[in-house]
C-alpha cells in the first residue's frame, strides 16, 4: 500500500473488534512513528501503552470521573469559534447523525462512548511530553502522531486520536503512575475496526483547497 493510499483511506475509528493487538505489531508501528522529524532531533515524545486488565481499570476510573464532572466535548475553547470553523462542526454532525441514530445514541453519548474515552478499543495509547519543553514542541508530537496513525493503517489497524482525555490528566497519571514531570497531551485508541458498526460507516470530508490556501506569485 503506497503512502498516498494510506493517507486517503485512513479515518478515525469509533468501534473496535474484541480482538487483541500483538505487542510485535504495536512495536513495529512505533518504530515507524519514531522516524518523524523533530527540532534538533529532540524527539520529545513519550508514550504509555495500556491494554487488558490495566486498561479496564483506567476506563472504570474515567467513567466515574466523567459522570461526576460532565466535561464537554472540545474543552479549552475560550471564545466562540469563527463561523468557518463552527460551520465545519455542524456539517460533520449532519454526516454523523443518521449513523448515530442507528446505534440508538444521542450525539453526546456517542462521543462519550465511541471516542472520548476509547471504551471499546483493545489498546489505549497515552501521549506525553516532558514539561520542560515549551508548547511549540507540540508540533513535534503532532508529526510523530501522524506517522503513528499512518503506520497503524498500513498494518491494517485502526485508530482514533482523542484530545478530550487531557481533561482527566490527573486521574490518568494516577492510574498509570505517570510522573508529574510529564504532561499528557493526547490519547489514541488502537485496534481492529468493526466494519459492521454504524459508528464506522462514515468518513468526514475536508475543505476545498481554495478555502485553506493563499497564493502569492
Amino acid at each position: 500500500m503506497d503512502i498516498f493510499s494510506v493517507m486517503k483511506e485512513r479515518k478515525s475509528t469509533r468501534a473496535f473488534l474484541d480482538k487483541p493487538v500483538s505487542r510485535d505489531d504495536i512495536e513495529e508501528i512505533f518504530t515507524y512513528a519514531s522516524m518523524a522529524p523533530s527540532a534538533i532531533n529532540l524527539q520529545p515524545w513519550e508514550f504509555v501503552i495500556t491494554y487488558g486488565e490495566e486498561k479496564d481499570r483506567l476506563i472504570t476510573r474515567l467513567k466515574k470521573v466523567h459522570a461526576e464532572q460532565k466535561v464537554s466535548c472540545g474543552p479549552g475553547t475560550a471564545k466562540p469559534l469563527q463561523e468557518k470553523f463552527a460551520g465545519r462542526s455542524r456539517k460533520v454532525l449532519e454526516i454523523m447523525k443518521p449513523h448515530i441514530f442507528k446505534l440508538g445514541l444521542t450525539f453526546n453519548k456517542f462521543i462519550e462512548e465511541g471516542s472520548c474515552s476509547f471504551y471499546g478499543a483493545p489498546v489505549a495509547i497515552i501521549v506525553t511530553i516532558d514539561r520542560v519543553f515549551p508548547q511549540i514542541r507540540y508540533l513535534d508530537i503532532g508529526l510523530c502522531v501522524s506517522y503513528l496513525l499512518l503506520a497503524a493503517h498500513a498494518k491494517g489497524l485502526a485508530t482514533c486520536p482523542i484530545g478530550l482525555i487531557t481533561a482527566y490528566e490527573d486521574d490518568i497519571a494516577d492510574v498509570l503512575n505517570i510522573s508529574k514531570e510529564k504532561e499528557i497531551v493526547l490519547s489514541i485508541a488502537l485496534g481492529y475496526a468493526d466494519e459492521e458498526s454504524s459508528a464506522n460507516a462514515f468518513k468526514t470530508d475536508r475543505e476545498e483547497l481554495s478555502k485553506i490556501l493563499s497564493w502569492y506569485e
